[in-house]
């Protein structure tokens, strides 16, 4: 004896949400892992361009830590003469705010250093928050 179900046509109003579910699905699960996927070998610079570099690379490391430690020094100064919590909270986003800044222009500078050189800005510090370096516990 042989059973045949027959499903009905489903609705035309059910059916394009039901495609866009699937289509997101199928989208988001794909595009995790072209998200995660490491830089390719094209996009990192070469050890040779690496070495052209490295004098300008340094000098610009040097000269952004001394650019941190005086805004360390001088948010230490700020801090020490605070009279009040709002004073300290002042103080405290105003070294916010400079860091930021320094940051910025560090990152505008190496960013100039590459391109000066024709070399791509590698995409350093572009993972995931709680991922951890390669090779860390």
């Amino acid at each position: 004896m042989e059973s045949s179900i027959t499903v009905p046509p489903m609705p035309s109003s059910l059916l394009q949400p039901l495609r866009i579910a699937v289509l997101a699905a199928v989208l988001g699960s794909t595009g995790g892992v072209m998200a995660q996927s490491a830089p390719t070998e094209a996009t990192r610079p070469t050890p040779a361009q690496m070495q052209k570099i490295f004098p300008e690379q340094k000098r610009l490391a040097i000269s952004d830590q001394q650019a941190r430690i005086a805004i360390l020094q001088t948010g230490e100064r700020c801090l020490s003469s605070a009279a009040s919590s709002e004073a300290l909270r002042a103080c405290m986003k105003q070294q916010r705010e400079a860091s930021q800044r320094q940051r910025q222009q560090h990152r505008e500078s190496l960013r100039a250093l590459f391109q000066r050189n024709g070399i791509a800005m590698p995409e350093w510090g572009k993972k995931k928050w709680g991922e951890g370096r390669s090779g860390s516990l």
